[in-house]
């Protein structure tokens, strides 16, 4: 593909999914691209998987910005975090150089926004990556100070105020129920799952009440099926209930009168708003696909303005 300009790719790349956004150099958003590209282990490895990338969109060259656990230990190439009580600004000014042995790819500029690490007043520190990036578009878009909360594998609550990261709290809320779903006693009944709202506010009711440990209200999950009190049917939507109902529970007695900006997918937007709303927490709901380019255009210097050379890249492809 022969542009006049070098367009750019922004990818979020997770340990379980990577998704691409091709822009040209107004911003404009010319394609995108989701798989389950993860558990790579070595830098040729990442390397490979951005050639592929860069193949079926036929690009020689171009501006790589990419955000996630692709910048972790585990990652691409491992990059430090920022401190959090600092302006989110500072990304900008904080993105890591990755050079690609691959010759192919000698024409691409491959770049990483740091995470974000926040020590809490117990000295006991708390990480993100990839977060941060959706946080700032977030405030590029209006969000006000308070809390954002980021559903996920790891939820992440983040308290911003004046552009700056102030408080970070991670729950394993969606990894603890993957891993009770495919693991363990409760996969076998969590196995066929139908959504049911009753249930998981049945969960949410728990959570909110129960005197005992989490891991002993786990396990009522199983005995409310196997004793006939519940269809295993519906031992999911219960089991969600209960996790995110203690993640909310947990955080509830800080968050104050403001809303909650949520930035989750429709799946997790769903739930979380539900649950908030048994809670009594106001809530503003956001696109994550929306302030990832937003933050990603303003990481990079790009205005969304015309669409002359969208033409030009919508032609090309």
């Amino acid at each position: 593909m022969n542009l006049s300009y070098t367009p750019l790719i922004g990818i979020d790349w997770g340990n379980h999914s990577r998704r691409a956004y091709l822009l040209d150099n107004h911003g404009q958003v010319m394609g995108q691209h989701i798989d389950d590209t993860a558990n790579l282990h070595q830098a040729s490895e990442f390397e490979d998987a951005l050639a592929e990338l860069l193949d079926m969109w036929s690009l020689r060259h171009a501006d790589v910005l990419m955000s996630g656990m692709v910048g972790s230990h585990e990652g691409w190439m491992e990059t430090p975090y920022l401190p959090a009580n600092q302006d989110l600004a500072l990304l900008r000014e904080n993105l890591a150089e990755v050079r690609c042995k691959r010759r192919d790819l000698g024409q691409i500029r491959c770049r990483i926004v740091p995470g974000i690490c926040y020590t809490d007043a117990d000295g006991l520190p708390d990480v993100m990556r990839g977060e941060e990036t959706q946080i700032f578009g977030c405030l590029l878009q209006g969000a006000t100070d308070g809390w954002l909360v980021l559903p996920g594998t790891h939820s992440k609550w983040a308290r911003v105020k004046a552009g700056k990261i102030c408080e970070l709290e991670s729950y394993m809320t969606g990894e603890l129920y993957d891993l009770l779903g495919h693991q363990g006693s409760l996969a076998s009944l969590t196995i066929m799952r139908q959504h049911d709202s009753g249930r998981f506010e049945a969960g949410l009711a728990r959570a909110r009440t129960a005197a005992a440990a989490l891991t002993h209200e786990i396990f009522t999950c199983r005995a409310l099926v196997v004793t006939g009190h519940m269809p295993a049917l519906h031992a999911a939507s219960y089991l969600s209930g209960l996790l995110i109902g203690a993640e909310l529970q947990d955080m509830h007695h800080r968050l104050g009168n403001q809303p909650v900006h949520i930035i989750a997918s429709m799946y997790l937007a769903q739930r979380y708003a539900q649950a908030m709303d048994f809670f009594g927490i106001p809530f503003r709901l956001w696109e994550p696909d929306q302030v990832y380019l937003t933050a990603l255009r303003s990481l990079v210097g790009l205005q969304q303005t015309g669409d002359e050379s969208s033409r030009e890249l919508l032609s090309a492809l």
